[in-house]
């Protein structure tokens, strides 16, 4: 099912509720599921992405040897690559879109199309907490946050958490 917009699949929805429901006698119990399928609760899915954030952030620290995280006990890192390729500044701008988009990735494959959907609809919300709570937690884990340098990965957070749920969003709608 492709989704066009949201004003038009609720006026499809209401279509479907008001003309099916005479002299069909489905249960009521049917229209409630069906209704929290398709309008899935924007808190929910910002829980299941919080969770998958939380999730696969810690994984994406583990090939970053910056935190001390190498569970793989490796001399490769990641950080030690972008620092080569482009200085300080884009590793760290690089650093923010590859963590943020490996959140809406993932999460594409965990939630539906509607909640993807709802994703969507909330983009910069989600993208913002989850920039700014990801900070905090670098700093509550040792991380010095220089101004210059913290606004770089900002900027490459929200570069790439815009751009991945976007892509994530085609790609689905693509697969359905």
């Amino acid at each position: 099912m492709a989704i066009k917009d949201s004003e038009n699949l609720q006026t499809e929805f209401k279509e479907f509720m008001e003309g099916s429901s005479e002299g069909v006698g489905a249960p009521e119990a049917l229209f409630i599921k069906l209704k929290k399928r398709l309008f899935p609760n924007p808190w929910v899915v910002f829980g299941k992405v919080s969770l998958i954030h939380a999730v696969f952030g810690l994984l994406s620290l583990a090939i970053c040897n910056q935190f001390g995280l190498n569970p793989f006990h490796t001399n490769f890192s990641l950080s030690d690559w972008f620092m080569k390729i482009g200085g300080h500044g884009l590793c760290m701008s690089l650093c923010g879109i590859s963590f943020m988009s490996s959140t809406y990735l993932v999460s594409n494959l965990f939630l539906t199309l509607e909640e993807f959907e709802s994703v969507k609809h909330h983009k910069w919300v989600h993208t913002g907490v989850f920039s700014l709570v990801s900070l905090a937690a670098f700093y509550f884990f040792g991380a010095t946050l220089v101004a210059t340098v913290t606004l770089l990965w900002l900027a490459g957070a929200f570069i790439g958490g815009i751009l991945s749920v976007e892509v994530s969003y085609r790609l689905r709608q693509a697969w359905v």
